[in-house]
C-alpha cells in the first residue's frame, strides 16, 4: 500500500507514522508539508477553502510531481487541499482520507468520478464539542465570561435582568447528527425537554435519546435555547435569518459551534442589540481571526471564544486513528460508514475491484 500523507501544523509525521506503521506496517509512505505555518495564516486559507473549495486554496508544493511518480494507492489530508488536477495525475488513487468531519478541502467531485473513496471522521470531535456547547449554554445564561471581563477591569458587575436555569429548559436542536446526541446525554441531568430538526434522522434514533421531532418553525418558537449541530450546504446557509430569529422567544438564547454561516451575520448583530432575544453564544466566526473592531465584542449579552470547541487532547488523538480504522473496516468488511461520496451497495462492487485488497 502506497499513503501519500499531507501534513499541517495541527498533524505532526511523528503522529502519522506511529499509527501508520501500527495498523499497516507494509505501507509505504510519503510526506508531504502544507506550507501555511503561523496560525493566523492557518485559520484563514482554511477559512477560505471552507467557503470555496480546494481549486482556489493554497497548494501543497510538490504534489503534482509527487503523486506522478509516487503514484499513491490512498492520500491522507487533514486542511491541505486535494484538488482535482492531484486527483487526475494519481493513476492508482483509490482513496482520500481526510481527518476531520468537513471534506469541503477535497474535490469529491473529481474523486466520484473516478470511483475513489472519500472518507471522512465524521464524530471524531463530538465528544468535545458537546461539552463545549454546555459549557457555552452555562456561560452565556449565567454571564460568565462578561462578568469575568468585568471583574478584570476593576468592575464589580450585576446583570441588568436575572440570569435563567438551563433545568427544566427547553432545548432547541437544529440538525441531530453525532454532536447533537451526545450533548442530549449530557442535558439528561438537566431535566431538559428536548426538541431537535434533522429530516435526514430516523424516527428511532430521535426516541433513542429522548428527543422530539418538530419543525423548525414550532423549534423557534418553543426553546428557550436553539443550539445549531448541522453541516453548511445551500441549504443550510442563513438557516438562521431575521424571520427565523424574529420567531424565537425574547428569553431565549442562540448558540453557535458549528459553523458561522448558518446564521445571517447582520440579522443576528440586530436581534441581540435590539434585545429582540436574550443572547448568544458563538465559537465560529464570519472572519477568522475576529478582527478586534468586530461589534459582537462590543455586547455584554454574548459569550464568544475563538474555534475551540473541538480541541482537546483526546480529540488530536482520535483524529488519526479513526481514519486507519475506517480504512480497515472497508478493506475487512468492503463497506465503511466514513465513506460520504458512495452508499453500502456502491462501495461494496468499487472495493472488489481495488488494488488495495492485495497490497494491504
Amino acid at each position: 500500500m502506497r499513503i501519500l500523507s499531507l501534513l499541517d501544523i495541527a498533524i505532526k509525521e511523528e503522529q502519522l507514522d506511529t499509527i501508520t506503521k501500527d495498523k499497516f506496517p507494509a505501507a509505504i509512505v510519503r510526506y508531504l508539508n502544507w506550507p501555511p505555518a503561523s496560525r493566523d495564516v492557518f485559520v484563514k486559507e482554511n477559512l477560505n477553502i471552507e467557503k470555496n473549495g480546494p481549486e482556489v486554496g493554497m497548494p501543497v508544493p510538490g504534489i503534482i510531481e509527487t503523486v506522478s511518480e509516487f503514484d499513491p494507492e490512498v492520500i491522507i489530508t487533514h486542511f491541505a487541499p486535494v484538488t482535482r488536477e492531484v486527483i487526475e495525475k494519481a493513476k492508482s488513487l483509490e482513496v482520500i482520507g481526510c481527518l476531520r468531519g468537513g471534506v469541503e478541502n477535497i474535490n469529491v467531485e473529481a474523486a466520484t468520478k473516478k470511483n475513489i473513496l472519500v472518507f471522512n471522521n465524521s464524530g471524531r470531535t463530538a465528544n468535545a464539542v458537546a461539552e463545549f456547547t454546555l459549557a457555552h449554554m452555562l456561560a452565556v445564561t449565567r454571564n460568565i465570561n462578561i462578568s469575568y471581563h468585568a471583574l478584570q477591569n476593576g468592575q464589580w458587575w450585576r446583570p441588568e435582568t436575572r440570569p435563567s436555569e438551563i433545568f427544566g429548559s427547553t432545548i432547541g436542536l437544529i440538525g441531530f447528527g453525532n454532536v447533537s446526541q451526545k450533548l442530549a446525554e449530557r442535558l439528561q441531568g438537566f431535566k431538559v425537554k428536548i426538541l431537535a430538526y434533522d429530516p435526514y434522522v430516523s424516527d428511532e434514533i430521535f426516541a433513542n435519546y429522548g428527543a422530539k421531532r418538530v419543525e423548525l418553525n414550532g423549534l423557534l418558537k418553543a426553546a428557550d435555547f436553539v443550539s445549531l449541530h448541522c453541516r453548511l450546504s445551500p441549504e443550510t446557509k442563513n438557516i438562521i435569518s431575521e424571520a427565523e430569529l424574529k420567531l424565537m422567544k425574547p428569553t431565549a438564547y442562540i448558540i453557535n459551534t458549528a459553523r458561522a454561516d448558518l446564521i445571517d451575520k447582520t440579522a443576528l448583530l440586530n436581534a441581540l442589540k435590539n434585545r429582540q432575544i436574550k443572547g448568544a453564544a458563538l465559537d465560529v466566526f464570519w472572519q477568522e481571526p475576529l478582527p478586534k473592531n468586530d461589534p459582537f465584542l462590543q455586547l455584554n449579552n454574548v459569550s464568544l471564544t475563538p474555534h475551540l470547541a473541538g480541541a482537546t487532547l483526546q480529540t488530536e488523538e482520535r483524529t488519526i486513528s479513526l481514519f486507519f480504522e475506517s480504512l480497515q473496516e472497508l478493506l475487512k468488511t468492503h463497506q465503511s460508514r466514513s465513506v460520504v461520496n458512495f452508499k453500502a451497495a456502491e462501495q461494496t462492487k468499487i472495493v472488489g475491484t481495488m488494488n488495495l485488497l492485495k497490497s494491504a
